[in-house]
C-alpha cells in the first residue's frame, strides 16, 4: 500500500519513495533496531524492515540514501559483509544496461558530491573519502563547508557528516576508518567559537590532535596527506614468488620465523639464532649485488643495528642480579614462619636493631610485610 493514511501502510514498501531507501543483503540475524543503529550516521532513518538475510532502511532523502549505500556497502557487520545499493536500482538489470550501454545511464549524486552512473551504484563501486567531517550540531554548518572547501583545495576528497545525536562518536569514528578514510575532522560550537577543530589521523598508527587552531590543523592535514602520496607512489620491487606450502628457510628457522612473526614468545637463545641466520642471509645477499671482496669490506663496517640487538642479547643471556645458585636454609617464607626460635629472635627488637645497622635500611618494615 501506498497510501500513508491506510491501514497497514509500510514505508519502507512505498514504491514512491524507493529512491530514498537502501537495500541491505547478506545481513546475519538482526533486529530491525540494531540494523537502524549501522545507518543512523548518515541521516534521519524514518523506517526499516528485516527480512531473513536481507532488510530495508528508509531516509529521508535520496541523497542521504546514497550516502549510506555507499559508505556501508562491503562493510562488516557481526561478521558478515553487507551489500548495499540504493533500493530503486536493480543490480542484475543494471548490470545488463551497463554492458549493452556502457557510456549511458542515469546519474546520481553520492557521498562527497560525487556524481556516478546508477550502474556503478549498482555494481557496488567504492567511493572513499579522504577525509570527512563530523559536525555535532548543524548550526556550525556553514563553518564545516568552509573547512571542507579549505581541504578540497589541497587535493583531498572530503564529506560532511551529521551523525544523530545518540551515536557515539567513536563509533562514528570506527565506521569511517573501516571505509578507508584518512582523517576525520571534529567540529563543535566550542570549535567554531575559538576558530579551532579537533583532527584524527585515521590510518596506520591512530593519532588525534584535540582543539587544534584551524590553520595549523588545515596545514598538518594537508602536508600529511601529500608526504602520505608521495610514500605510496614509490614503487617497490616486487618480491620474489612463493608457491603456497613452498618455504623459503631452512624448516626449524622457518618455524622460528613464523613464531617471530605471529609474535610468540621466544627465548634469548632463539633470538640469537635468528640474527645469525639473518647475518649469514645479509652477507649472501650482498655477495650477488656487489661481489665477494666488495662484500666482505661492507660486512667489516659495523652495522649500528646488528650491534645494538647484540648488546641486547648479551644483557638477555647474562643471568639476573637476584639469580641465587647456593642453596637456601629456607627455601619459602612459610618455612621460615615454622621456625618457632627463628620467629622469637625476629621478634626481639635488640636483634631487630643489630640487623638494621647491618643493612642500614628499614628491614622491620620489610619483614613485617613479608612475614
Amino acid at each position: 500500500m501506498s497510501d500513508p493514511g491506510s491501514a497497514g501502510y509500510n514505508i519502507t514498501k512505498d514504491p514512491t519513495l524507493a529512491k530514498s531507501r537502501i537495500f541491505l543483503g547478506n545481513l546475519p540475524i538482526c533486529t530491525r533496531e540494531e540494523l537502524v543503529s549501522i545507518c543512523q550516521p548518515y541521516g534521519k532513518v524514518l523506517g526499516s524492515m528485516v527480512q531473513k538475510n536481507y532488510g530495508f532502511v528508509q531516509f529521508e532523502t535520496e541523497e542521504l540514501a546514497n550516502k549510506a549505500a555507499f559508505a556501508l556497502h562491503k562493510s562488516t557487520f557481526k561478521q558478515n559483509v553487507l551489500t548495499v545499493r540504493n533500493a530503486s536500482i536493480k543490480s542484475k538489470a543494471a548490470n545488463a544496461n551497463a554492458k549493452r550501454n556502457p557510456n549511458q545511464g542515469a546519474q546520481v549524486t553520492v557521498q562527497g558530491g560525487i556524481v556516478m552512473s546508477a550502474a556503478s551504484a549498482a555494481a557496488g563501486q567504492p567511493v572513499i573519502n579522504d577525509c570527512e567531517i563530523i559536525v555535532k550540531n548543524r548550526e556550525n554548518t556553514k563553518y564545516a563547508e568552509y573547512i571542507e572547501e579549505r581541504l578540497k583545495n589541497s587535493s583531498l576528497r572530503v564529506d560532511v557528516l551529521f551523525p544523530n545525536e545518540d551515536v557515539l562518536l567513536g563509533k562514528v569514528l570506527a565506521n569511517i576508518s573501516s571505509r578507508g578514510c584518512l582523517y576525520a575532522v571534529l567540529v563543535t560550537p566550542q570549535h567554531e567559537e575559538h576558530n579551532s577543530i579537533t583532527v584524527n589521523i585515521l590510518y596506520g598508527v591512530p593519532a588525534e590532535h584535540r582543539n587544534m587552531p584551524l590553520e595549523d590543523a588545515i596545514t598538518l592535514i594537508a602536508t600529511d596527506f601529500r608526504l602520505k602520496k608521495q610514500r605510496d607512489a614509490v614503487i617497490l620491487p616486487p618480491a620474489p614468488s612463493i608457491h603456497k606450502g613452498q618455504r623459503r628457510h631452512p624448516e626449524q628457522m622457518q618455524e622460528l620465523l613464523e613464531r617471530l612473526a605471529d609474535n610468540h614468545p621466544l627465548t634469548a637463545s632463539q633470538y640469537e639464532v635468528i640474527l645469525k641466520y639473518l647475518e649469514g642471509e645479509r652477507e649472501e645477499q650482498l655477495k650477488r649485488e656487489v661481489g665477494e671482496a666488495n662484500a666482505l669490506a661492507k660486512l667489516k663496517a659495523p652495522d649500528p643495528e646488528i650491534e645494538l640487538q647484540k648488546k641486547i642479547l648479551s644483557i638477555m643471556n647474562k643471568p639476573p642480579v637476584t639469580e641465587i645458585t647456593n642453596e637456601l636454609l629456607y627455601p619459602t617464607f612459610e618455612a621460615v614462619k615454622e621456625d618457632k626460635r627463628l620467629m622469637e629472635l625476629l621478634a626481639d627488637d635488640r636483634v631487630m636493631a643489630a640487623l638494621e645497622s647491618v643493612y642500614n635500611s628499614d628491614l622491620r618494615h620489610t619483614l613485617a610485610e613479608l612475614l
